[in-house]
Order: C-alpha cells, then structure tokens, then sequence
C-alpha cells in the first residue's frame, strides 16, 4: 500500500523522503515491504525488503534489503546487504557488509568484506578484509585475509 493510502500512518514515516513505497501498518506496527527510502528517520518497525539510501534508522527491525548510506543506531539488523555508511549501537544477525564505519555494537554472525571496525563485539562469521582497530571480543570467526597486523586473527 502506498504511504498517503494508510491510516494512522505515523508522522516520521509521512515526512520521509521515499519512491514507490509498499506499507502496511500492522497492529500499529509499521512494515515495510518494497521500495525506496531517500531521507527521514525511521522511527520503529520492521523492513522486509528494499533500497535504503540515506538517512537515520533509530529503532526497529531490519529483516532484508539493501542498505546504501545513512546512520544505523539501534534495533536489529537480520539479514541484507550493507554497501555503506555508519553504523551505531545495534545487533547485526547475519548479512553481507561490504563497506562503512562499525563504530560498536554486537556482531552475531556475517560475512564483512571491508570497512572499518572500530569498536564492539564479534562473536563469529568471516572476516575477508578491511581495518579493525579496536573490539572488545572476537570470539569465533574465520579471517580469510589478513593484510595487516590490525586484523582479527583466527581463534
């Protein structure tokens, strides 16, 4: 359903900037199915699938999609594709991150092929390349490449 067509939508989701938007509100619950996001911040919810451009996710749950910039701070992260931007303090499940700055939060389980980690927990997946600096745990994983001595090392 398009944005304009719901009731009760709430007010952060009619002010964001988004393209061809496929929405429900499910028991006052805001799911999103397909579509593009430009700008805004998401304020609670759940993302079932499309482009994430820009802006601010603050809360909620990430189920799938495509992640392309903006600042991720709080919820889950369950699975996707993160090409990049800024990630705060959350819970990644699983999914692909390919570039940005992980600046901490809990990392359950993924692949990450480059980027810079900067702060949090790692507790298993591959490591395949890119700059960890600081972390407070790195459990399990395996690191696929280690260019440098600032990698994570298989444990």
């Amino acid at each position: 359903m398009k944005i304009e067509e719901l009731e009760n939508a709430p007010q952060w989701l009619l002010d964001a900037e988004t393209h061809n938007a496929d929405v429900e509100i499910i028991d006052g619950v805001v799911h999103w199915y397909d579509g593009s996001w430009f700008g805004g911040i998401w304020k609670g919810g759940v993302w079932h699938g499309g482009i994430w451009h820009r802006g601010a996710w603050n809360c909620g749950t990430w189920e799938n999609g495509v992640w392309y910039d903006g600042f991720f701070q709080g919820g889950t992260w369950k699975n996707g594709i993160w090409k990049d931007g800024i990630w705060g303090y959350a819970d990644w499940h699983d999914g692909v991150w390919f570039n940005g700055e992980w600046n901490r939060g809990t990392w359950l389980d993924g692949y990450w092929l480059n980027g810079v980690w900067k702060d949090g927990y790692w507790f298993k997946g591959s490591w395949y390349e890119g700059k960890w600096e600081k972390g407070y745990k790195w459990e399990r994983g395996k690191a696929k490449l280690v260019p440098s001595d600032t990698q994570p090392v298989n444990d």
